[in-house]
């Protein structure tokens, strides 16, 4: 994933064609994972469900190999968002149904799929020096396909009772709103690093290794970060924690457009663990205690919809928009300053948290 902008702009698209395609798949994805999600929800037939997604979304990777145009190309990758939609909220859901049952560290099950990006990023680089930007799709086709086994195999109940299912827009709460326009922001804000860091750093001079190398980096602090999770959760409470990543994902971008100098670029790339991992371990635990169990996948599906579909997807078209004219480093300037934005709405959940009383959890076997 961090070439198939470059793989993109092998085919001679411009960068505002790059920022709309790449804003499509997160905007498609989450949309459309709240109804896959309500479905699983209201009817519990959530591991039907993902199965179904995970086999026919693969299907669909086998004409990206094909397709050269700017039209065929978002038609395909539209239709794979689509279908791939509730992938990610309805394994979150399920590990979080079975968390007694699979060692009740959410972080330390969650690190083995940032220790699979670390080895695709890393793997990818060398491949993509030899062969052209060209072998993306193939890389892409062979992990779609390889996934649909591995999701035959996962827990197949799901918590709480149908006669206690809330539709996702029955969900939202005064805190919850205050977490999801935190989430929206702090995604926002990621529109450069998600789509044009690869061309950042070519812009820089630096060598076409360095993207994912530096990928491979974020993603093993991410990995750190994950693997003491659990610890870091006692340390920190869930809204302090996110106070924290945004600080750090402020400094991080601000740092980023000021740099020049390779390691420094590589290395603060390393806040990628609060930007994403302290984020959403803090987020987990928050939508826990904020979203009753029988409506698990319809909140997973939520947060994502709103932080990772439309805080992602704007992020990322508008960082199309303003690359061209303003250059990528201006682009993290600014995006420096939306994450400072997401302080205000994650100050308003601090309080509204330490006004609310203590919630009472009532643990009801997978069904």
């Amino acid at each position: 994933m961090p070439y198939f902008p470059l793989y993109l702009s092998s085919l001679g698209f411009r960068g505002t064609e790059i920022g709309l395609l790449m804003a499509m798949q997160p905007a498609l994805r989450w949309g459309s994972a709240l109804v896959w999600a309500y479905a699983a929800d209201r009817w519990r037939m959530r591991y039907r469900l993902l199965l179904a997604a995970g086999a026919t979304g693969a299907i669909c990777y086998v004409p990206l190999l094909f397709a050269r145009r700017f039209s065929s190309i978002v038609t395909v990758t539209a239709l794979i968002a689509l279908l791939q939609a509730p992938l990610i909220p309805m394994v979150d859901a399920t590990v979080m149904d079975h968390l007694d049952g699979l060692g009740r560290d959410y972080g330390r099950l969650r690190m083995w799929g940032s220790v699979s990006f670390v080895l695709g990023a890393v793997l990818s680089a060398p491949l993509i020096r030899w062969f052209s930007p060209n072998v993306v799709p193939l890389l892409l086709l062979v992990a779609a396909w390889v996934l649909v086994p591995a999701l035959a195999i996962l827990p197949r109940g799901q918590m709480g009772r149908r006669e206690h299912f809330r539709a996702p827009w029955m969900l939202v709460t005064r805190p919850l709103a205050a977490f999801l326009a935190t989430a929206f922001l702090i995604q926002l804000s990621c529109g450069a690093w998600g789509g044009f860091f690869a061309l950042h750093t070519a812009q820089l001079g630096f060598s076409d290794l360095v993207p994912g190398l530096t990928w491979g980096l974020a993603v093993s602090a991410e990995i750190i970060m994950l693997f003491w999770g659990a610890r870091i959760v006692t340390w920190f409470p869930p809204v302090q924690l996110i106070l924290l990543a945004l600080l750090i994902t402020m400094i991080r971008w601000s740092l980023t457009a000021l740099a020049r100098d390779e390691a420094l670029v590589i290395g603060l790339q390393l806040g990628h663990a609060f930007t994403f991992s302290a984020f959403h371990l803090a987020a987990l635990l928050l939508l826990s205690r904020l979203v009753p169990a029988e409506s698990s996948t319809s909140g997973q599906a939520l947060y994502g919809m709103v932080a990772f579909g439309l805080g992602g997807s704007a992020g990322l078209y508008l960082a199309g928009l303003l690359v061209d004219r303003l250059g990528t480093s201006t682009v993290f300037a600014f995006e420096a300053l939306v994450a400072a934005l997401g302080i205000i709405p994650a100050l308003a959940l601090w309080r509204l948290q330490r006004r609310a009383p203590p919630l009472v959890v009532v643990a009801v076997r997978p069904g």
